[in-house]
C-alpha cells in the first residue's frame, strides 16, 4: 500500500480540521477550513485559535482550552450544539466540532474538527417551533372543545332560565348579572385561544371555518343559521382569517344573548370592489347609536376591523333585526 502524507489525509476529510498545539496555537488547517472561515493558511497558522473564536467567548474559551490541554479526551460532534465560529468578515458561523487529542514528537495536539451546522439548527429550529405548534393546538383545542362551549352551554341554561321562569327582581337580576360573567369569561378565553391559534382556522380555509363557525353556532344555540360564503372571497382575505372569524364570533355571541332572534345569516361575497362580510338576524333590534357607546361586544368588532383598514357599521330596526357588516378593500 503506497504511503500517504497526513496533509492529503486531512484534505480528503469532508470536515475542516484545525491542527492546535498545547499552546493553543494553530499548526495546519485543511482547505475546507479555509473555505469555512474565509481565512488563508498562512492567516491562520501560528495564530491563537480564538482568532476563530467570537469575541464574546474569547475568555470563557481560553478557559475551557486550558481546562481541556490538562485532561484531553476524544469529543465527539454534537456534544455542544451552540458553537460559532467568527469568519474573516466578522459573521458567525454554526458549527459542529469534533476534538481529538493526540500525542507527538513534538507534544500533545489536538485535532479539531469542524462541519457547517447551519442547516443542522434550521432542521432543529423548525422541529422545535412544530412542537410548540402542536402544544399550542392542542391546549387551543381543550380550550375551544370543552371549556368555552361547556360555559356557552350553561349560559344559555341559565340565560333560557332567565326568560322563563317567574323570578323576583334581585334573582332575576343576579341571573342576568352571572350570565354577563359567563360571557366575559369566553371573550377572555376566546382570546387566550386566538393567541395561541385562530380557533377553527386550524386546517382549514376561511370559507370552511366561517361554516363550521357557523353550524356550531346552530347547534348549541337552536338558531337557524344560513350561510353564503364566495369561496374566491374568501381566500382573498386569508392574511386576516383569524380576525375576522373573531368578528364573527362575537356577532354570533350578541346574537344568542340579545336579539332574541329565530334566524340568522352569515355571509361573505364581493360588493364591487370590496368584500363585504354580514351577520344579520331577526331578532327584535336595538338603538345601534347607543350599544356603539355602551356595547363592548361592539367596540372589539369595530376596533378589530379598523385595525385591518376595513369598515364596520351597524343597521338595526326594532321588531326586524339586526345586520353587522364589515367592508374590506379586495
Amino acid at each position: 500500500m503506497p504511503a500517504v502524507s497526513v496533509e492529503k489525509l486531512m484534505e480528503a476529510l469532508p470536515d475542516g480540521v484545525a491542527v492546535v498545539d498545547g499552546d493553543g496555537r494553530i499548526v495546519y488547517v485543511n482547505s475546507l477550513l479555509q473555505a469555512l472561515s474565509g481565512y488563508r493558511s498562512e492567516e491562520l497558522v501560528g495564530q491563537l485559535v480564538e482568532l476563530l473564536v467570537p469575541e464574546r467567548l474569547h475568555a470563557f474559551h481560553t478557559a475551557r482550552r486550558a481546562e481541556y490541554v490538562a485532561n484531553p479526551y476524544a469529543r465527539p460532534m454534537g456534544v455542544n450544539p451552540d458553537i460559532f465560529i467568527r469568519r474573516k468578515d466578522g459573521t458567525e458561523l454554526p458549527t459542529d466540532i469534533a476534538l481529538s487529542p493526540l500525542q507527538t514528537a513534538s507534544g500533545l495536539v489536538v485535532v479539531a474538527a469542524l462541519q457547517d451546522a447551519t442547516e443542522r439548527k434550521r432542521i432543529a429550529a423548525r422541529l422545535r417551533r412544530l412542537a410548540l405548534l402542536e402544544d399550542r393546538e392542542r391546549i387551543a383545542k381543550e380550550l375551544h372543545d370543552g371549556v368555552i362551549q361547556s360555559l356557552f352551554a350553561v349560559g344559555m341554561n341559565l340565560h333560557a332560565t332567565e326568560a322563563a321562569a317567574d323570578l323576583p327582581d334581585t334573582v332575576r337580576a343576579r341571573l342576568v348579572g352571572t350570565v354577563d360573567s359567563i360571557d366575559m369569561a369566553i371573550r377572555d378565553l376566546r382570546n387566550y385561544v386566538f393567541d395561541l391559534r385562530p380557533g377553527v382556522l386550524t386546517d382549514r380555509r376561511l370559507d370552511e371555518a366561517l361554516r363550521q363557525l357557523a353550524e356550531d353556532f346552530q347547534e348549541n344555540s337552536g338558531i337557524v343559521t344560513v350561510v353564503e360564503v364566495d369561496a374566491r372571497v374568501a381566500a382573498e382575505f386569508s392574511k386576516a382569517s383569524a380576525q375576522l372569524v373573531q368578528v364573527t364570533r362575537e356577532a354570533l355571541s350578541n346574537v344568542v344573548q340579545h336579539a332574541g332572534a329565530k334566524t340568522c345569516r352569515v355571509s361573505l361575497m364581493r360588493k364591487g370592489d370590496a368584500g363585504v362580510l354580514e351577520i344579520e338576524d331577526d331578532g327584535h333590534g336595538f338603538d345601534p347609536v347607543r350599544s356603539s357607546t355602551d356595547g363592548q361586544g361592539l367596540r372589539n368588532m369595530r376596533e378589530r376591523v379598523h385595525a385591518m383598514g376595513g369598515r364596520f357599521s351597524v343597521e338595526s330596526t326594532a321588531a326586524e333585526g339586526t345586520t353587522i357588516r364589515v367592508t374590506l378593500s379586495l
